[in-house]
This record gives C-alpha cells, sequence and structure tokens, in this order.
C-alpha cells in the first residue's frame, strides 16, 4: 500500500535577526538564527546547521524504534549524541561527517547482540539518513538495567 505525506514548516523572519519556525499541525514554535552556526551568535536561538543534526539524530532513532518493533524489541531508554564534521574555506563549507553515538537501556542480558544488529540495520529505515551523502559514523552502546 503506498501513501504520500507532505510536511510544512513556515519561516518568519523578525527584525532582530532571528527568525520563527512553525508547523501548522504544532503548537510549540522554534527560534532560529539568520546566520550560519560559523558566525557568532548570542546562543539563544537554533542555527540551520544545529536544526539539520538533531534531524538526523531523530531520524536515526525514528529508525530504531520503527526496526525495534519489527523485530518485537523492548528496550527501557534510548539516548544518543550526535556530532557534525563541518569542513570551511574560503571557497565552499560542507558538512563532511556525522557522528551518532547511541545509548540503549535493555532489561536482559541475552539481547544484547540483537539491539547492536538493530542498531546497524536501522539506517535502513530512515527517510533523512537515506537521503544524505555524507559520511555517517556509528558507535552504539546498549546498557543492561
Amino acid at each position: 500500500m503506498e501513501t504520500l505525506q507532505e510536511f510544512q514548516v513556515d519561516l518568519n523572519w523578525q527584525e532582530n535577526q532571528k527568525a520563527i519556525v512553525s508547523a501548522v499541525i504544532f503548537n510549540d514554535t522554534i527560534e532560529v538564527s539568520s546566520s550560519s552556526c560559523f558566525k557568532k551568535s548570542d546562543g539563544a536561538a537554533w542555527s540551520a546547521e544545529h536544526l539539520f543534526i538533531a534531524s538526523v539524530a531523530s531520524s536515526y532513532m525514528t529508525g530504531f524504534f520503527r526496526a525495534a518493533k519489527n523485530k518485537g524489541l523492548t528496550f527501557k531508554n534510548y539516548t544518543s549524541t550526535a556530532r557534525a564534521s563541518i569542513l570551511i574555506s574560503d571557497e565552499f563549507s560542507e558538512i563532511t561527517d556525522i557522528v551518532i553515538k547511541p545509548v540503549v537501556v535493555i532489561t536482559e542480558k541475552n539481547k544484547i547482540n540483537r539491539v547492536l544488529k538493530i542498531l546497524t540495520i536501522c539506517r535502513d529505515h530512515s527517510l533523512v539518513l537515506k537521503a544524505l551523502k555524507v559520511r555517517l559514523h556509528v558507535f552504539p552502546s546498549v546498557i543492561i538495567s
């Protein structure tokens, strides 16, 4: 079965060099900087680069959740850290590598290898990650609790 979904965000620039990003389906807004993270900002607003890395991290998480559900895996907690390396030159700037460090907490020791396997295949279940042309490195951890 095929379905088509569309996503829309609205951006409204304000005179104070910030912009507000919103979506019709959400009550909350996100304040974003109108300058890139390469320039000094007041730190109160997210840069486009931070939003991009957040999108990558949350997409990886969503891919893990989908794969875990399909495989019948239960877990207690999921956290991750994502970091991007950006090459900056006079001619261009580009994201060269993204590192994601997911941590999954489970209760059964015999499920460690299963979790690690799911963490390796969840990239295939992530729409954002499949669209990237950047090197992605994943360093997973599994904790027994």
